[in-house]
């Protein structure tokens, strides 16, 4: 059916103003053509970044929380953008599943079971009777939709690849990353149906505990159709597949602020002066020690 914009809550024009549709009655009736026109904009224009959780402030995840950092101009990660987006497609009128997932490091660390599935809020979108992997929240992955079929899917430079896991069970799947990449190996995820408030316990480990990720390290990632781009800690890294990529360390707090709004689109204005050499000191302590145990780790070799 096609939506009436006096139907929708106040914030859907101003989120799809964000990527780029300023008329929503332009999208007509849910379609595969703009549910690609979206996502791809999605990860285009809204960052997958960690600022908050660095700065010591982490936010919340609920789908009013999440919209509103991207009405202010920010992102978050997985369980804020794909969270929102799922919010956004609904509205819309699309049949949107959420499902627990888990980021693999490698092979050996994925879980035993979908049960243990904690680390990421995975979505699919059923289109004209075939259901879609929607992610915009997997930092350097999905540009557009996935298909959910066994096989290799390229998307522009970039290769992945989804397979059935029947190991652990009937409805467990595994997203390959592009076998250059080198952010992280796979994603498993289930297609049991689950809702944000699952996610909410781990959400407080992931954004306050000293040992999580999200805190120890800085991210910040974006897709478009050429490229992956990304920040991990104070290295800026293009991203062009087939193992073709550019890096330079940044030498400062305002070179990564600066970075943050030209290329990664963020509004990051509410953060004053001492906190930006702040969090800049925190990235600079972190690497030190990463690289610190990196070099012993290669002496030990």
């Amino acid at each position: 059916m096609t939506s009436k914009t006096n139907d929708h809550p106040a914030w859907v024009a101003p989120y799809l103003a964000k990527l780029g549709v300023d008329d929503p009655e332009t999208l007509g009736a849910p379609s595969l053509d703009t549910l690609r026109r979206l996502h791809r904009a999605h990860v285009e224009l809204i960052a997958f970044e960690n600022f908050d959780i660095q700065l010591g402030r982490p936010q919340g995840i609920d789908p009013a929380e999440s919209i509103a950092r991207i009405l202010a101009g920010r992102g978050g990660y997985c369980f804020n953008l794909n969270n929102a987006f799922a919010e956004l497609l609904t509205v819309l009128g699309y049949d949107v599943t959420m499902h627990r997932g888990q980021i693999n490091g490698s092979a050996e660390t994925a879980k035993a079971t979908a049960d243990e599935y904690d680390t990421h809020m995975a979505l699919t979108v059923v289109i004209d009777g075939e259901r879609w992997s929607v992610d915009v929240g997997l930092a350097n992955s999905h540009h557009e939709p996935i298909p959910l079929r066994e096989g290799v899917h390229v998307q522009g430079p970039f290769t992945f690849e989804l397979r059935p896991l029947p190991e652990i069970g009937p409805d467990a799947w595994r997203f390959h990353t592009d076998p250059a990449q080198t952010t992280f190996h796979s994603m498993d995820f289930t297609l049991a149906p689950a809702t944000w408030e699952d996610f909410k316990s781990f959400h407080t480990h992931l954004s306050t505990s000293p040992d999580a990720p999200y805190v120890k390290w800085f991210e910040l990632f974006r897709r478009d159709a050429n490229c992956a781009e990304y920040v991990l800690g104070d290295t800026y890294t293009r991203d062009e597949g087939a193992g073709q990529r550019t890096t330079r360390m940044l030498e400062a707090a305002d070179e990564l602020f600066k970075i943050a709004t030209d290329v990664f689109h963020l509004d990051l204005s509410d953060v004053d002066d001492a906190d930006r050499e702040a969090m800049w000191d925190r990235i600079q302590i972190a690497e030190a020690e990463w690289r610190a145990k990196r070099q012993s780790v290669e002496n030990q070799a």
